[in-house]
């Protein structure tokens, strides 16, 4: 290997000149070729262990295993389930709130159109013969002329807040309706959990029930999380039997997912059964209505409770057979998924419905439940993406190819197909902000660049080269790479994205995680590529031409692993998406780990020396 015009050392000179010629933030000179291979190193060939027939035959067979265990993996993502099915397909009441896709009840000009709750209601009609609202303003006060047209029953919510002014209007709009359908109501409810939210009094409350019951003669109650129900529970004070005497009925929330111990879905239902038993107990002379349950469809892992298609249907269906076993009302949260919940509660607050924003039944309530339904399309487009990152990266340059990277590198290139597919997928589940959309977008494209960059450098044979540092990327490495069009140079750009892409998302999980998504897919091809990059240098030993201190690496490395070492202990060992992803982000830092002995080195250490 030649010395370069720049001073800087090749790795095979003595420490005595290397010291001499170190810098700071070197970059290496015009001595590398346009591919960034150093002088010595392979050319334009085909094969560095095999003749071109035995070469297309492995590329051949890894295109077949490829192509099989790619199908292996979304058939079993794709598996139906099979579960109790729901009587007669029918559900006693569903939560129905009417807002659409950017529509919000914090857009206090939104006045929702009649015919959109009509058509609403008419899909609705389908699976229940009974809706709960939750507030009479924004258009929601012709949900009760249209239930009744439609012979559907309506749990009318009058909402209840801090606001004076805002609660006399929300009574007055529920007394004039409540006297002017009766016969299309099933009962009034007078705000919702506002003891929660610490709005209002039990006492106060009271006084509101009784007034809406004096003017409309139809039932009323108070809806709130079951512990707000709870006799002796020091959250609520005083007043409490009042309210529950001025109630015809007692309405209570149980949200396995939400519990502060949360509840996976094959065990929701007797977690739910024990709490209606403590509370009926606790009134027995009145009639209590579930009014709300349910279990998410999407969103982060809590604990044991995984938001999935099949865990919702699971206990939605088990709720059922259960609610029908004891005749108990109850009431699902909720008709369709509201994209706006997102913005306050994070991608779960916004998939709890039956059905999905658009309008569409998620599952069906009988016979078996898919959580991929249409798995075979995403097959086809994993493959797709695959032949494409294989063929460019194949052509896209010189190639030095052995017999085994021949047979690797169809199978590395299915694998990051499927890994992008399942990822564009699930950004159409979590992104909902335009910010959000290009946070992801650009993760989606970081991805697929390194995924791109890491077959073409397997592919050119360069992967015992040596990255450059962060201090030379900073001193002007991404004009060098653009000029030569070096793949290595590229993915150390890559990577520091990645590392800190990684490291924000660790220390938001470790600090504010509770409506935080695990960002498992994301970062998984980051992580591969650099760790098989780092094994085959190894392997091989390293050709260093960028040689340079390494702080900065290893300073980011460490906020990765301490942020991400915290997760597991926050969320507790039954919650594998936290453990997942901090074992891939503890992955994603490892090629960086060794550059922590350069806070101890007393003078700069080339990186791979």
């Amino acid at each position: 290997m030649t010395s370069h015009s720049s001073g800087l050392a090749p790795a095979s000179v003595a420490p005595s000149s290397v010291a001499a010629g170190v810098a700071r933030a070197g970059t290496p000179d015009a001595g590398i070729p346009r591919d960034g291979a150093p002088h010595g190193a392979p050319h334009g060939g085909t094969s560095a262990g095999g003749g071109v027939p035995l070469l297309l035959l492995a590329i051949l067979i890894g295109c077949l295993v490829a192509a099989v265990a790619s199908f292996a993996v979304f058939q079993q993502l794709g598996m139906p389930v099979t579960m109790a099915d729901a009587p007669n397909g029918k559900l006693q009441c569903l939560s129905y709130t009417p807002f659409r896709g950017k529509q919000s009840p914090f857009d206090g000009k939104l006045v929702i159109p009649p015919q959109q709750i009509a058509e609403d209601l008419n899909k609705l009609k389908a699976v229940t013969n009974c809706v709960r609202t939750y507030a009479t303003d924004q258009g929601l006060d012709q949900v009760l002329p249209v239930a009744r047209e439609l012979g559907m029953k309506v749990l009318m919510g009058i909402w209840i807040g801090r606001d004076p002014v805002a609660n006399e209007k929300q009574l007055q709009q529920g007394i004039e309706l409540g006297k002017a359908y009766p016969d299309a109501l099933r009962g009034i409810i007078v705000g919702n959990e506002v003891l929660l939210r610490g709005e209002q009094t039990p006492a106060a409350l009271s006084g509101m029930l009784k007034r809406v019951k004096e003017a409309t003669g139809v039932p009323v109650t108070y809806a709130d999380v079951w512990e707000f129900w709870q006799p002796g529970n020091d959250r609520v004070g005083d007043g409490l039997p009042a309210l529950a005497a001025a109630a015809d009925f007692i309405t209570i929330h149980i949200l396995p997912y939400w519990e502060d111990q949360p509840i996976a879905s094959t065990e929701g239902v007797a977690h739910l059964q024990a709490i209606y038993g403590i509370l009926k107990a606790a009134y027995p002379e009145k009639q209590v209505l579930i009014g709300e349950t349910g279990f998410p469809s999407a969103g982060r892992q809590r604990a044991s409770a995984v938001p999935s298609t099949v865990d919702e249907a699971r206990y939605i269906r088990d709720f059922i057979a259960y609610a029908n076993s004891i005749s108990v009302d109850y009431n699902l949260i909720e008709a369709f998924d509201q994209p706006w919940k997102r913005a306050s509660e994070g991608t779960v607050g916004g998939y709890w419905g039956v059905f999905s924003g658009d309008r569409q039944l998620k599952f069906p309530l009988t016979g078996p439940v898919s959580n991929y339904s249409n798995w075979r399309h995403g097959w086809y487009m994993a493959l797709g993406l695959g032949t494409l990152l294989l063929a460019t990266s194949l052509f896209a340059g010189s190639r030095r190819l052995t017999l085994w990277r021949a047979l690797l590198l169809p199978i590395l290139a299915a694998g990051a197909g499927a890994v992008l597919v399942l990822y564009a997928r699930r950004i159409g589940i979590v992104a909902y902000d335009w910010h959000e959309i290009a946070v992801e977008a650009f993760l989606w494209l970081l991805s697929a660049a390194t995924a791109w960059a890491t077959l073409r450098m397997l592919v050119s044979g360069r992967s015992a080269m040596a990255a450059p540092s962060i201090v030379q990327i900073t001193d002007g490495l991404p004009r060098l790479a653009i000029e030569r069009r070096d793949p290595l140079a590229w993915l150390s750009l890559l990577q520091l994205a990645a590392i800190v892409g990684a490291a924000t998302a660790s220390l938001g999980l470790a600090f504010d995680a509770r409506y935080r998504d695990f960002p498992i897919l994301a970062f998984a091809i980051p992580m591969a590529a650099h760790l098989i990059l780092m094994a085959l240098r190894h392997g091989r030993g390293t050709i260093d031409v960028y040689r340079s201190d390494r702080r900065e690496e290893g300073l980011l490395s460490l906020i990765l692993v301490t942020a991400s070492l915290a997760i597991p202990v926050i969320e507790g060992p039954q919650n594998w998406q936290a453990l997942i992803w901090t074992a891939e982000a503890l992955l994603l830092a490892l090629p960086w780990i060794r550059y922590w002995g350069f806070f101890f080195a007393r003078r700069p250490v080339s990186a791979l020396a």
